[in-house]
């Protein structure tokens, strides 16, 4: 990829939608969602293997001067997770991208899609599954949110 190509003015991801993913695993991003120009992002399984992270240079960034902070091993096995399970993908200034085959293979990614926000990155899920974690995790989330006053 370009070294050219950055996240000059990255969106705050917020909100929940759901979007169709075509015959080539094609996906199109919300408009609020959008860079002024075409963008990299590193798509990666979460750790709970639920659904596929979205995230921007700056966030991989982020990651990286953080991993500093912890033993060698642990950076070392944290980099090598996001290398070796991460995908780069381009997002360009129509808001598209194209999602990997082992990504949709994994998470029965097909038909609509939830794409959920979390502020400085965003959420691709089997809609299905989207749902029933939603339920799950809404006790946790309430709590954590609580503390936050919100």
């Amino acid at each position: 990829m370009a070294d050219s190509i950055q996240n000059h003015s990255a969106p705050i991801f917020v909100g929940e939608f759901c979007h169709a993913i075509d015959g080539k695993h094609r996906l199109t991003v919300p408009a609020d969602w959008r860079f002024d120009e075409e963008v990299e992002l590193i798509l990666i399984p979460t750790s709970n293997k639920h659904c596929v992270k979205a995230m921007p240079r700056a966030e991989i960034d982020r990651i990286r001067t953080e991993a500093t902070k912890v033993s060698q091993s642990h950076r070392a096995a944290l980099l090598q997770r996001i290398g070796n399970l991460g995908r780069r993908v381009m997002l360009d200034k129509s808001g598209r991208l194209t999602i990997p085959d082992i990504f949709c293979q994994q998470f029965q990614l097909t038909g609509n899609v939830t794409l959920s926000g979390a502020i400085e990155t965003f959420e691709i899920w089997n809609t299905e599954a989207f749902e029933a974690t939603r339920v799950r995790n809404k006790t946790v989330s309430d709590e954590i949110a609580a503390e936050f006053g919100l």
